[in-house]
């Protein structure tokens, strides 16, 4: 978890080697196929992840594995797809987060929605699955642009789609933006789909106005 200590962004690899011995024995002992990669951005560090997934697809079970991973829009590569899927990935989870260009340029995201339905387009192609990751409530969004959020998730057409809202988490640079009025008073209210639920009000919206867009949204996508 990058943010998880204020003021850093350090952070331990384990050796590739390491990784593909594990889930070697998991499958071996038993007889685990199913694998989340808790890495937020696996899909980065081309010298860390070619070489875990080099590794997992010379294993003779590798089409029996069925892996998720985080990737990012700017990181994904056409030509690694296919190694990718060889070493079981069948599943990325893509942080696109806005439909809005205005939006993302605030949360420092560098593609646009063209970047967006490239990389959806090319890793469908190569027979994986997308969860797209929304989120409403970024500090610049309007009603109008939460709406852009949904339309352009649901034109995407990806396996599946997560909605959530704006969060101040302790550790995050939003959180030390936020005026402390407007944070949680608990820690269930940092919990995306508890009753306390609160997420970022916005220049324009209030908190509980994110929410129940949050919330509709969903319905309305599924």
């Amino acid at each position: 978890m990058i943010n998880i200590f204020q003021h850093t962004n350090r952070y331990r690899m384990r050796s590739p080697d390491a990784v593909v011995s594990q889930i070697e024995h998991l499958y071996r002992e038993y007889d685990v196929k199913t694998l989340k990669f808790a890495d937020e951005m696996f899909v980065l560090n081309e010298r860390h992840y070619l070489p875990i997934c080099e590794g997992l697809a010379k294993l003779p079970f590798a089409d029996e594995l069925n892996i998720w991973c985080y990737a990012r829009v700017d990181t994904v590569k056409p030509d690694t797809l296919t190694l990718l899927r060889k070493a079981g990935i069948r599943w990325f989870c893509l942080g696109i987060e806005s439909g809005s260009d205005h939006v993302r340029d605030g949360a420092k995201k560098a593609f646009d929605d063209r970047d967006i339905r490239d990389a959806v387009k090319s890793i469908q192609k190569a027979g994986i699955n997308v969860i797209g990751n929304f989120i409403f409530g970024l500090p610049d969004d309007t009603m109008e642009s939460m709406r852009a959020t949904l339309d352009l998730a649901k034109s995407l057409e990806c396996e599946y789609s997560n909605f959530y809202a704006a969060q101040g988490y302790p550790g995050s640079p939003l959180f030390d933006a936020t005026d402390p009025k407007d944070l949680p008073d608990c820690w269930a209210g940092y919990s995306q789909h508890s009753y306390e639920c609160r997420p970022l009000p916005t220049a324009t919206l209030t908190s509980s106005e994110v929410l129940r867009f949050r919330d509709d949204a969903f319905h309305e996508y599924f």
